[in-house]
């Protein structure tokens, strides 16, 4: 039976109860011994563990760890003592006479109660025996300790002020009986001098007190990974409980958010239900309303007639009623003819019911695992300036859209091979639930990992592309290509192959996205295709892929491999539709898919359909809004509207869609924002939207926002510019 701890007995010595009550027999411990993995247990109790034989080897395990130890051939009573458990059975017995110290009497006169303690006798002492205990010289050196200063002390103080100040009786060699005062230190063992000499010659061995300082030493020294390990784990378990209490925490604020969100549902349904209601019932009622007034009314005129020929025929004369037959006679079939009783049956039916699709609810909501969602999509990459915004959304497994609250959201931006620091973003919410918009200011454009975070879980990276800014970026060329005869106009196709019109070659050349030459079109040794081309100049890729190619007076449609598709034009010039004048620039409107051509000498922009056939053409010579003088070339943004580098006003015109002017931009000089001779624009439809003109005349390239805002001259050309 377990030794059950008395009820007066304090905090401390049940502490040190349970430590000296063995986890098997639940009793104080008896012979304990202890085992490899440093855990104790009574030796009876040692001796009835099942044991498990392995290779004519006995093992048992460990109750508390489980851990398997090999069974000495002597028996369990080979194991180590357990002399921990007895200093502290000792200890034990002593805190427990000290409890109450009135009724602690002295050890040496038996009778009267004790002040003091010593440690070295392991007696309790009276005064007088205390006064004489130092008086004495064997025992002057002994530690008293006062009865009071014991029984104020804490456990562990308590226990070091009684634990006993001698040694321990020195063992016996139990093959020489002689003391064992020596430690080997190479067989880790304490041995007698007789060993020393006859087992253990040759080995290391030092007296025992001088190997336990050491060894002291060194097991202190081992205990230190171990009290690191201690604390580590403190922490970790600090760290854990203050996880549950976050997770404690967010699973209270999801069930508040689940309240709010069905009362919210709630009354939303409630309202929408009741406004359904109400205006099903009201419509109803409102033509019945209608009906009713028609019936009353009819039933009024019906009365009306009834009762004036009841009347007649009760109050007239004969004559009177002769006279009057014909008219109400005549009234009496006209009300009845017009009056058609049947359409006046109620038209509405009570055919109105609460649908419940009840079945549907389980798709109102869901709990999710934040580890298992992941970012959406990241799109709109909008540069305004240095600063670049997108929107991205989260979804969950289920592919459903996630909304967080934004205290709970954040992101950040990583250049990819450009450094490890993060940029720094803002985080708002847009028109559309679940979609958060990112503002940041990169230093750079390029490949950025988007790292986000939302409470403490990291969601799994995802990457974006900053694309080209001129606030960004010092723009340089990469690769210069030299073996291009008068290159004249560019396009890069969808797949990143750049087609270049050659001038003075008459070809069209494909380049690959390192700028190797792949193949020319036209003919000629080494080419591609049957068409021939006369000084061609602009180039545009058809939605079908297709390549447009303006050369003398016509505009060619070729496939890919430089085959003639169509051509539209004649060889001489002309000023009527489907005619041209030195054709440069083409452009195709993402919007309606129509051609837009520069027709240089006709100062005008002829728009053909997606077949090559005539739609309308605008402008004429002249230095007004909508004139033109030499447009060189044209470019449509995202949104379809056109602009047009009038070469010769030294500016950039603005259309709509329907051709109406919208505004200009530049004036004839070299400053900022000004522009001499613009023979070439292309908008960056992609991403920023942003205006860039070629110049003649400058040599250089100007960037404007589409607005005509001027922003920088990208770069100072130092070629010979395009062969008007």
């Amino acid at each position: 039976m377990a030794t059950a701890p008395s009820s007066s007995s304090s905090p401390g010595l049940l502490k040190l109860e349970e430590q000296l009550t063995c986890p098997v027999c639940l009793e104080h411990y008896t012979d304990p011994k202890t085992l490899p993995c440093l855990h104790s247990f009574c030796e009876h109790c040692l001796e009835g563990f099942p044991l498990e034989e392995r290779n004519e080897t006995y093992y048992l395990s460990c109750p508390t760890c489980r851990h398997c130890t090999e069974l000495p051939e002597e028996g369990v009573g080979a194991f180590p003592v357990a002399f921990i458990l007895n200093n502290l059975k000792e200890i034990y017995s002593l805190m427990k006479k000290v409890a109450d110290p009135e009724q602690v009497t002295c050890d040496n006169c038996t009778t009267a109660n004790a002040t003091g303690y010593c440690k070295d006798c392991s007696k309790f002492m009276c005064p007088e025996c205390i006064s004489t205990h130092k008086k004495w010289t064997d025992f002057s050196n002994h530690q008293l300790t006062s009865l009071n200063e014991v029984t104020a002390s804490d456990v562990s103080s308590t226990s070091q002020l009684l634990a006993p100040a001698k040694q321990e009786a020195t063992p016996t060699c139990s093959t020489h009986n002689k003391k064992m005062k020596l430690y080997c230190e190479t067989c880790d063992s304490v041995v007698c001098h007789d060993c020393a000499i006859l087992i253990h010659k040759g080995h290391t061995y030092n007296l025992i007190d001088n190997s336990f300082t050491k060894h002291k030493e060194a097991l202190e020294k081992s205990l230190n990974p171990i009290k690191e390990k201690i604390e580590g784990l403190k922490k970790v378990l600090s760290a854990l409980a203050e996880k549950e209490g976050e997770i404690r925490e967010r699973g209270e604020g999801v069930l508040e958010e689940i309240h709010e969100m069905v009362e919210e549902m709630m009354n939303d349904l409630k309202k929408k239900l009741t406004e359904q209601a109400k205006r099903v019932t009201d419509d109803k009622l409102n033509v019945l309303s209608e009906q009713m007034k028609s019936a009353e009314k009819s039933l009024r005129l019906l009365e009306d007639v009834e009762n004036y020929v009841e009347q007649s025929l009760k109050t007239g004369s004969s004559q009177q009623v002769l006279r009057s037959k014909k008219q109400m006679m005549e009234r009496m079939s006209e009300v009845t003819v017009g009056i058609n009783v049947e359409e006046l049956h109620p038209k509405e039916k009570v055919d109105f019911v609460l649908s419940k699709n009840i079945k549907f609810l389980h798709q109102i909501g869901d709990i999710v695992l934040l580890q298992q969602c992941r970012v959406k999509k990241i799109d709109c990459i909008t540069p305004a300036g240095k600063v670049v915004s997108f929107s991205l959304s989260m979804e969950a497994p289920d592919s459903s859209v996630l909304c967080f609250p934004l205290s709970s959201l954040r992101c950040s931006l990583v250049p990819v091979g450009k450094g490890d620091q993060p940029i720094h973003t803002t985080v708002t919410t847009t028109s559309n639930p679940g979609v958060y918009r990112i503002k940041c200011n990169p230093s750079t454009s390029g490949t950025h990992t988007v790292k986000v975070q939302v409470y403490d879980v990291h969601l799994e990276d995802t990457s974006l592309v900053i694309p080209i800014n001129p606030y960004l970026d010092n723009i340089t060329p990469v690769r210069t290509i030299t073996e291009l005869n008068y290159p004249s106009g560019v396009v890069v196709t969808d797949d990143n192959h750049v087609i270049v019109t050659e001038y003075h070659g008459n070809c069209v050349t494909i380049l690959d996205r390192e700028g190797k030459k792949m193949k020319s079109l036209g003919l000629g040794e080494g080419r591609s295709g049957n068409v021939k081309f006369f000084s061609p100049r602009g180039v545009a890729i058809t939605p079908d892929k297709f390549i447009l190619v303006s050369d003398n007076h016509r505009i060619q449609k070729i496939s890919m491999d430089g085959y003639l598709i169509a051509s539209v034009g004649k060889k001489c010039k002309g000023n009527r539709p489907l005619q041209f004048n030195t054709p440069h620039g083409i452009a195709i409107s993402p919007i309606t898919g129509q051609v837009y051509i520069a027709d240089w000498f006709n100062h005008r922009i002829q728009v053909l359909n997606p077949d090559l056939t005539f739609s309308h053409s605008f402008g004429s010579e002249g230095k007004a809004n909508g004139q033109f003088q030499l447009p060189h070339d044209i470019a449509i943004d995202s949104q379809g509207l056109v602009y047009v580098a009038d070469y010769g006003n030294h500016r950039i015109q603005k259309f709509s869609q329907d051709r109406n002017f919208l505004s200009q931009f530049g004036t004839k000089g070299s400053g900022p924002g000004q522009l001499n001779s613009p023979n070439g624009i292309t908008i960056d439809t992609a991403a920023t939207g942003l205006v860039y003109v070629s110049e003649w005349g400058n040599h250089r390239i100007s960037v404007f926002t589409s607005d005509g805002a001027f922003v920088i001259i990208l770069i100072i050309l130092t070629i010979l510019m395009n062969y008007l």
